[in-house]
């Protein structure tokens, strides 16, 4: 992909094509925050978080209390296979569980609390990218303040929930089929 004011940033093409939408008069900000949500479970390796996940939740849901339930989460995390999403989650779940939080709603407050955190660390992480793009002269002043404005809103417009369900599904398509373009001549706007 060589357009787009991410073109020279380390980012998967996914991001890479939310970055043109930000600055795109085409594209509206349903789907800009369509393509942010599919590129932010895009970077999620399911593969490994959803066995994880479902351990936990498969513990969670067990009848039988644990003397110290913290110590049996983190072996439950330690035969899995770390990642920036995965160690966040243990965290959270930690701590809901010291407070004393039952199993289940430790681990769905913990899944709502990523889902949260992960919203405000990407949305700052690609304002980062907008202003490497304007210093590196990818992006035009103009676009740069469209782009900020664009992206604030994008993530402003994301829902929790959304990712979060896609996370405990392990549903790594569920923001894809939205993202797709229209490929037929006779297809027009959904009615």
């Amino acid at each position: 992909m060589t357009d787009g004011p991410f073109r020279n940033a380390a980012l998967s093409s996914r991001w890479k094509r939310y970055g043109q939408d930000l600055i795109s008069d085409a594209a509206s900000p349903e789907e800009r925050t369509i393509q942010a949500c599919h590129s932010m479970i895009g970077d999620v390796d399911m593969k490994a978080f959803s066995p994880l996940f479902n351990e936990l939740k498969g513990h969670a849901e067990r009848a039988q209390m644990d003397l110290d339930p913290v110590t049996v989460i983190e072996t439950i995390f330690d035969g899995h296979p770390p990642s920036p999403v995965a160690d966040a989650l243990q965290r959270h779940l930690s701590a809901n569980l010291r407070d004393q939080l039952s199993p289940e709603r430790a681990l769905d407050q913990g899944l709502a609390s990523i889902a949260q955190e992960w919203i405000d660390t990407t949305k700052n992480r690609l304002d980062e990218e907008c202003i490497r793009a304007r210093d590196h002269g990818d992006m035009s002043s103009d676009d740069y303040h469209k782009g900020i404005e664009r992206n604030r809103e994008t993530f402003a417009a994301i829902k929790a929930s959304d990712l979060c369900n896609a996370l405990a599904t392990g549903n790594r398509g569920a923001f894809r089929k939205a993202t797709e373009k229209k490929a037929g001549v006779d297809e027009g706007p959904d009615e």
